[in-house]
């Protein structure tokens, strides 16, 4: 099993993807309004799985998105459910999720999903405001997944 990067700069709808089987380290950062959000995180749930079977390792897991649409935040979700099962048998898996305080969307969402999965999920607001925010452009067609 080998580490899965996704080390995206050109593409802002994207984001930058670090999963280590050593560390067991795993951070999504950055934007997500890709128009296709399965296609997009399902090797993301297939190293899960694969990681989960052969090492049962910990995993730590830091999401610091600056945006998500729907469809990547379903995606989320079934990473976030995939760690609580994870744990529910007895694995080893920590979340922290950043925000940003002017953002209480997000955070609410991470509530909904802390009550929804019975996981513990660390929120951290960001020390400083969002300075320059990579939105996606208003025009965006709406996409259905």
């Amino acid at each position: 099993m080998e580490n899965f990067v996704i080390a995206n700069q050109r593409n802002l709808t994207f984001p930058q993807v670090y999963l280590d089987v050593d560390s067991g380290k795993c951070q999504i950062a950055g934007n997500s309004y890709m128009e296709n959000a399965p296609d997009f995180y399902r090797p993301i749930l297939d190293w899960i799985t694969q990681y989960i079977d052969q090492y049962q390792g910990e995993l730590f897991w830091d999401f610091n998105l600056d945006y998500y649409n729907s469809c990547s935040k379903k995606m989320l979700i079934m990473i976030v459910k995939k760690l609580c099962n994870y744990k529910s048998s007895g694995g080893n898996a920590a979340i922290q999720w950043y925000y940003y305080p002017e953002d209480q969307t997000m955070l609410e969402d991470v509530e909904d999903l802390k009550m929804f999965t019975k996981i513990s999920i660390k929120t951290i607001a960001h020390k400083t405001g969002r300075l320059a925010l990579r939105m996606p452009p208003p025009n965006l067609p709406n996409i259905n997944c």
